[in-house]
């Protein structure tokens, strides 16, 4: 399945074939755990909904599978929004909808859930992704933010459960942070999350996702991964943390990491397989840190 639910930028200055003289369909989320993202409706037809199939996946447990689509009408050069018989209902400005043609500025509701639908041309579309840019990446390490992270836990947990495929759950947490901090000071601290954050990103690209949980710690999820598979990953983090020539000015620094490994279980939430993970950061920490710990 595409993941339509990430803004696509462009360039103000592209034009070709007057693609951008007409306004383009933004919809907007302003409640719940996706508050902020932006997203460009950038075909005919889209179907919202908690289901991992949805071309919008909604986090919100108060909505069906299949919740309500976005559409283009031809015959008026606008859209509607369909609910397509959701049990708790979609809902335009307060009023229950079955059909309805949509107006810049009108709110779609479902359940905990408010989207809102504009009409944006080039350059507020850029505007728009470069604020979500500010709000969805940590600026010290260009990880995803927790805020993003958390929604795609949530959206790959539904997945995960939904295709009987597994999970598995990373909490990592830096070891010396606080001897460099108090020995060379916070820019070299702050140095050493950034690396740190940068070998972490590499490691898991294309397994799944990491982020900054704070300070220096660190979280990942690793898509279609056992609990083995989710030690294997670990320990290669841990290594090449340990290995890394983390040098600054002239100052060779040495922090490890120890290292949380969990895997989702049949019917565990996002907030299960987190807890489980940062339990086993804290044997990890216990029995003498620099280690990987289920």
């Amino acid at each position: 399945m595409r993941d339509h639910t990430d803004t696509e930028l462009f360039d103000p200055d592209f034009n070709q074939d007057g693609r951008f003289h007409r306004r383009q369909p933004i919809l907007t989320f302003l409640s719940g755990p996706q508050m902020g993202r932006v997203i460009l409706l950038a075909k005919d037809a889209f179907v919202f909904g908690r289901s991992a199939d949805a071309d919008i996946m909604v986090v919100d447990q108060a909505i069906s599978r299949r919740h309500g689509r976005v559409s283009y009408c031809p015959a008026t050069d606008g859209y509607l929004v369909t609910d397509l018989d959701s049990s708790n209902g979609t809902f335009v400005n307060d009023r229950r909808i079955t059909e309805q043609p949509l107006s810049a500025g009108d709110k779609i509701i479902m359940g905990k859930t408010i989207l809102k639908f504009s009409l944006a041309d080039a350059v507020d579309v850029h505007y728009m992704g470069e604020m979500e840019k500010l709000i969805t990446v940590d600026e010290l390490t260009g990880l995803p933010s927790k805020r993003r992270f958390d929604e795609e836990l949530a959206r790959h947990v539904a997945v995960a459960h939904g295709s009987s495929t597994p999970l598995g759950m990373l909490m990592m947490d830096m070891d010396g942070l606080k001897r460099i901090n108090d020995t060379h000071g916070h820019q070299f601290g702050a140095f050493s999350i950034a690396e740190t954050g940068k070998l972490i990103g590499g490691i898991v690209a294309g397994k799944g996702l990491a982020s900054r949980y704070g300070g220096d710690e660190f979280m990942a999820f690793l898509v279609g991964t056992s609990l083995n598979g989710a030690v294997e990953v670990a320990e290669r983090i841990r290594a090449a943390v340990e290995a890394h020539g983390y040098c600054k000015e002239g100052i060779t620094l040495d922090p490890t990491i120890s290292i949380g490994a969990a895997a989702l279980v049949i019917g565990e939430g996002a907030d299960g397989l987190l807890r489980r993970a940062d339990e086993a950061l804290y044997r990890a920490k216990q029995a003498g840190r620099n280690r990987v710990c289920t």
